[in-house]
């Protein structure tokens, strides 16, 4: 079967395409990716593992009029891009996973008439979605809250990449890799793809007055550019800590890690839901529709998880719940338990599977 999969943007979006890609290609499909210039997805091309193409697209979402019109014709323009792409490659399904990219291709799908699949990675769609879904085969979502807005959407969860599903490192191994002690207590740090400046100031403040220093390290995802100043201030505290602007083996570092302190954006949540590591998740608080803080909640609500607003949050408060998971074993191993309850290993081939089945 030939298959357009078309994504990008951020890790969220970028990732799991190339999850479901490299699935496709193993079952002997043909595939062609569809992403941006702008996003990860250009800077990481050598990790897509099939024909790929590229285009200038923008949104139009919170923009000055002058703008607005410029991202319209940008989105006029790149529909019709796509639609040449896809007259060229004559595929049988065009699968989107998100980001700028969706726009053009989704359009692209109707006006060809091949069969379009949606992911939803998030708790709550964004626009870009709810109008894509009104023509789409099927709307596959990660996260069970999304019902609320696509009753018939199927539950598939995030597709994760093999080498986190099949990674089956020893914790002492995987530190070991990392240059770290094997027997501190970890703490992992992790905003997202681009890094999170928030906790970039809050958890080196939450740990000046912890009082076990010397038994702890931080592995602290730092995004690009932030890394040096993040570990300046982590030597003067006298606390190990490998800071890293980026990572493309996250699965060292939860391997690694006894706690985490997260973002809750959709791919991060499934990889610490799939690891079962017990988190302090603080969402974004301007992500679109405050879905970062839903993608949580449902693991909030079945206590397997501290899950806290930015605005209500210092780093008094911070450290009080790092030391509850510090010295409450009982609390981590329930934490841990829950959050593997939300897992969805098999995502990658829930994905493939209801793409493949999407014809008329």
């Amino acid at each position: 079967m030939r298959i357009v999969v078309a994504g990008g943007g951020t890790g969220g979006h970028f990732f799991p395409a190339v999850a479901v890609i490299k699935e496709l290609i193993k079952n002997g499909d043909e595939v062609l990716y569809i992403g941006t210039e702008r996003g990860i997805e250009y800077k990481k091309s050598e990790l897509i593992p099939c024909e790929k193409r590229f285009i200038n697209v923008s949104g139009v979402r919170g923009k000055t009029p002058l703008k607005m019109l410029k991202g319209g014709f940008s989105l006029l323009s790149s529909t019709v891009k796509v639609i040449s792409i896809i007259k060229q490659f004559k595929p049988e399904r065009i699968l989107i996973f998100g980001g700028y990219v969706s726009i053009p291709a989704g359009f692209a799908a109707k006006f060809t008439g091949v069969p379009l699949v949606i992911h939803e990675q998030n708790s709550i769609p964004g626009k870009t979605n709810k109008l894509l879904s009104k023509f789409a085969r099927k709307i596959l979502i990660a996260n069970s809250y999304c019902f609320k807005f696509f009753p018939e959407g199927i539950l598939t969860g995030n597709p994760l990449r093999e080498e986190i599903l099949e990674c089956k490192l020893s914790k002492g191994y995987a530190r070991s890799i990392l240059n770290l002690d094997k027997d501190k207590f970890t703490i992992l740090v992790f905003g997202g793809s681009q890094g999170a400046q928030f906790l970039n100031k809050i958890v080196p403040e939450a740990l000046k007055n912890f009082e076990n220093k010397s038994s702890i390290q931080v592995i602290h995802v730092s995004g690009e550019g932030k890394e040096s100043g993040l570990q300046e201030k982590y030597d003067r505290l006298g606390i190990k800590a490998l800071v890293i602007p980026f990572t493309e083996e996250p699965w060292l570092l939860y391997k690694s890690a006894d706690v985490a302190v997260s973002r809750s954006g959709a791919l991060a949540l499934s990889e610490l839901c799939y690891f079962g590591i017990p988190s302090i998740f603080i969402p974004y608080p301007y992500a679109v529709d405050d879905h970062q803080y839903y993608n949580a909640k449902p693991i909030a609500e079945k206590n397997g998880c501290f899950l806290v607003r930015q605005t209500e949050i210092d780093d008094k408060g911070l450290a009080n719940l790092l030391k509850k998971l510090y010295t409450d074993e009982t609390l981590r191993s329930s934490f841990s338990s829950i959050m593997k309850s939300f897992a969805i290993p098999d995502a990658t081939l829930k994905v493939v599977r209801e793409t493949k089945n999407a014809g008329s």
